[in-house]
């Protein structure tokens, strides 16, 4: 059983995120989030009996800004405002992705800015703990809070209890379902590019490169980190290797595909640590308005529910990655093609029959490639409209479609990865150069331990197998080569 997670508001991490809302993990509040929430509660109803002018709080909100509200209205404005707000249709979300949500809420609530009561948060908990399942609608958010499907979750978990002033729209105001889609997204795509960095040098070693590009001249000369760690990664899996010998290498110039390998994941993974620092920031960071400040006892009007940060690090890791996708579509394509490999066409055997072997492969693999890279287009480029809530609503984030598309492109690059690894595995055999790597050999036997060499009048197997085990684990290739 996996390990409690302590939400206390202020330390949530995107693994933690993952293993409460895919391994079902256990959830406790922190004591202290409790007593914080308590004090939280207090300056609010302190403000509201003193009278005090708070949006959503004693106001209404939007195009009504302003509009008191009555106090015997109060908590019917509460209920309405959730059912004004809930238009969710189209596609619902996974399991997982609600879950994610959840998590980011009661975070959220634990950091006691939300000014909501603690049993909101206890019955989140509680939800999470017993996998209690909601229907939440995908569409529906610009980035500016989530709103109808956080709407979609509210009506359904806290149907049985009467929402009081100012919880309605501190529910509502929740980027819950952008930062948790996020979460999980983030984490899986790093270790997809762990892992894609270990793959490419079996296809390294597939195509006989020249490994020059990753000795420590090189290294100096272009002195990122991100390249530093790329070049030491692919360097150690080839450790042994016959491409690291006099006479191993084919060409003094391999095409860019190879030859910048270093530089293309070394840019990956400088992206992906600004895009993870702005992530593990916002994670126990307040996306409310207003926000309730126990150090000064207040409330305070901000922009919070601004998604901007979230969109800019989710539209770098997908732009950071379309050149490792477009490099390994390359890659695949010289493998395959005997001008460029010295390998048969296709990487398979001449037979009676003509067929073209692992062609078809690599056609599949441009094609989800083109995919990915279209998901790359940024979203922090959106249309500003002044049409919305009388102007005041005048740009938007689109965080939910940013982190939409992280999601897909994770998805579609677990199979352009699985593709390579059969390609590389398969090109690495027909060439029979040896010794392979001490670790690219732990790799070959993990791939045909889920799909075979293809000979002759065989057919190009499946790679099903293999994205089956990778996604069991965690597409982490670490594990194998170690």
């Amino acid at each position: 059983m996996s390990k409690t997670v302590t939400i206390d508001g202020q330390t949530l991490t995107a693994r933690q995120v993952v293993e409460i809302a895919r391994f079902d993990a256990p959830v406790a509040l922190a004591p202290e989030a409790m007593e914080r929430m308590h004090a939280a509660r207090r300056v609010v109803e302190q403000a509201v009996s003193r009278g005090d002018r708070i949006y959503g709080v004693t106001t209404s909100v939007g195009a009504k800004t302003g509009v008191p509200l009555e106090p015997a209205s109060i908590e019917e404005f509460n209920r309405r405002l959730l059912q004004t707000h809930n238009f969710g249709h189209g596609p619902t979300a996974p399991d997982e992705i609600v879950r994610a949500m959840m998590v980011i809420l009661v975070n959220s609530m634990a950091s006691g800015r939300l000014g909501v009561r603690p049993v909101l948060a206890t019955m989140l908990v509680e939800a999470l703990n017993s996998s209690r399942m909601f229907r939440v609608h995908l569409w529906g958010s610009i980035g500016q809070s989530d709103m109808s499907p956080v709407a979609d979750l509210a009506l359904a978990l806290y149907a049985d209890i009467t929402l009081t002033s100012g919880e309605a729209l501190a529910l509502l105001n929740s980027s819950a379902l952008s930062l948790g889609t996020a979460a999980l997204a983030i984490d899986d795509l790093r270790r997809l590019l762990n892992s894609w960095t270990i793959a490419s040098a079996l296809s390294m070693e597939g195509f006989a490169a020249n490994p020059s590009i990753l000795s420590p001249a090189a290294i100096r000369s272009r002195p990122f980190e991100g390249l530093r760690i790329a070049a030491g990664l692919i360097r150690a899996q080839l450790d042994g290797s016959y491409i690291l010998e006099s006479g191993g290498p084919r060409h003094l110039q391999d095409p860019l595909c190879f030859r910048s390998l270093p530089i293309t994941f070394g840019n990956a993974f400088d992206s992906f640590a600004f895009a993870e620092q702005q992530i593990s920031i916002e994670l126990n960071a307040s996306q409310n308005n207003p926000i309730v400040s126990i150090e000064d006892d207040t409330l305070v009007s901000v922009a919070n529910f601004d998604m901007l940060s979230l969109s800019m690090a989710l539209d770098t890791v997908r732009l950071a990655l379309s050149p490792v996708v477009t490099s390994s579509t390359e890659r695949v394509a010289k493998l395959t093609d005997s001008f460029w490999s010295g390998l048969p066409t296709g990487l398979i055997e001449e037979d009676s029959v003509g067929l073209p072997g692992f062609n078809g492969l690599a056609q599949f693999h441009k094609s989800l490639a083109s995919e990915a890279r279209l998901l790359a287009a940024p979203v922090v480029t959106e249309l500003a409209s002044s049409s919305h809530s009388n102007g005041n609503l005048d740009r938007a984030s689109m965080a939910t479609v940013a982190a939409r598309r992280a999601r897909e492109t994770t998805e579609l690059c677990k199979s352009l990865l699985a593709m390579e690894l059969m390609v590389a595995a398969q090109a690495v055999e027909i060439r029979k150069a040896a010794p392979l790597g001490a670790s690219t050999t732990k790799l070959l036997n993990f791939i045909r331990s889920l799909v075979p060499h293809a000979a002759g009048r065989e057919r190009v197997p499946h790679p099903n197998p293999l994205l089956a085990a990778l996604e069991a684990r965690e597409y982490d290739l670490s594990t194998i080569v170690a």
